[in-house]
């Protein structure tokens, strides 16, 4: 039994859970190993829902060692729960990469908890595939689905799509009724498009401004949909290289719903230099990662990071903030009873942060880790 004293009481945690919420000078038993952390900022573990990679790993690599990497990797930004995502690749590469992310779910990791694969594609629209190849992409058809569930065992938590494909609101609305998390992006949709996939149950639009349809006064395309919906959560990728300061203060005057993300690759956490993405050449100059193309390539951004941009300079109150990268991811992916808040029954995901918002204290599941 552990007591964390905090500034405002303290919490106490049994096993992997939280047992009880101390305050008002309450005591904690008198066997609690106690922890003194009234120096910190005490939150919830952060959340990250789309993650590439990180220090020389892909996900992609399909080795438990890249996802054992990529775990600890999170565990340095104050990371506790991850979700593994793909990148649109050939179909064996893809479900090779999907078996591993299911069997280091099973065996688990030394870093922060995976959630559950987040495939990237490949049902995606070619007009706005990014870096992701055109020759692997895919229309969203049950027939690779299922290969690709299969695959994972129930490893899979959630899958994007273009919404403007033939056949994409049959399979958002299928997704959703068995429990599959469906996003929005790298798509032409249209207000309309946008806002029948959200009636299916579509429920997050991916790294948001970025390979959608941009807003236009005649027609508002996805972006538009996205800032005006308050049914779908915009993920965010906070580096001011993915959408202008300006920008992201319009989401922020716009919406609550806005989830934090890092969409950080394999040259997370390196210096610049060559790298890959998946099966893609990238080079990463200035901590902007680009294609051959010249398009982005995911970002080598921490969470972290994008909280302090979010924080100190879009001057975001910090509670609403740290909401960004905790409860609403959780919310969005239907695990908001076991994790994304600080309260009795849910997992011991806890971090402590000092004054300028660096992590001095992680716990995953009541185990203490030194960050």
């Amino acid at each position: 039994m552990l007591y964390l004293q905090t500034k405002d009481g303290g919490i106490l945690v049994e096993g992997e859970k939280i047992s009880r919420i101390l305050v008002n000078g309450e005591q904690p038993p008198a066997q609690a190993k106690k922890i003194d952390l009234r120096d910190l900022t005490v939150t919830p573990g952060l959340i990250d829902i789309h993650v590439h990679g990180g220090n020389n790993h892909d996900v992609m690599d399909g080795t438990y060692e890249a996802i054992n990497a990529i775990s600890l990797h999170k565990l340095k930004e104050g990371v506790t729960s991850f979700c593994p995502t793909t990148l649109t690749a050939p179909e064996e590469q893809t479900l090779q990469a999907i078996a591993n992310i299911r069997q280091a779910k099973e065996k688990g990791v030394d870093g922060a908890r995976i959630i559950g694969g987040f495939l990237e594609g490949p049902f995606l629209n070619p007009q706005y595939k990014g870096a992701h190849p055109e020759s692997d992409l895919l229309p969203p058809k049950r027939i690779h689905i299922e290969k690709m569930l299969e695959a994972g065992q129930g490893a899979i938590s959630s899958i994007a799509i273009a919404p403007e494909l033939p056949g994409a609101l049959e399979i958002i609305e299928w997704l959703t009724s068995i429990g599959i998390q469906t996003r929005i992006g790298h798509s032409a949709a249209t207000l309309a498009e946008t806002d029948n996939a959200v009636k299916k149950g579509a429920n997050t639009a991916i790294h948001f401004y970025n390979a959608m349809s941009p807003l236009h006064h005649r027609e508002p395309g996805m972006t538009g949909a996205v800032l005006t919906n308050p049914h779908i959560y915009a993920e965010l990728i906070c580096d001011f290289v993915h959408a202008h300061k300006r920008a992201v203060e319009v989401l922020v005057r716009s919406k609550q719903e806005i989830i934090l993300v890092s969409d950080c690759i394999r040259a997370g956490g390196l210096p610049d230099g060559n790298y890959t993405l998946g099966n893609e050449s990238v080079t990463v100059q200035n901590g902007i990662a680009r294609n051959q193309n010249g398009a982005l390539a995911g970002s080598t951004i921490c969470l972290i990071e994008a909280i302090k941009n979010m924080h100190h300079i879009m001057g975001v109150p910090l509670t609403q903030t740290i909401a960004m990268a905790t409860s609403a991811p959780a919310k969005a992916l239907g695990i908001y009873d076991k994790v994304g808040s600080i309260e009795p029954g849910k997992f011991a995901d806890i971090i402590g942060l000092d004054n300028n918002l660096e992590v001095h204290f992680t716990m995953i599941g009541g185990r203490i880790n030194q960050a």
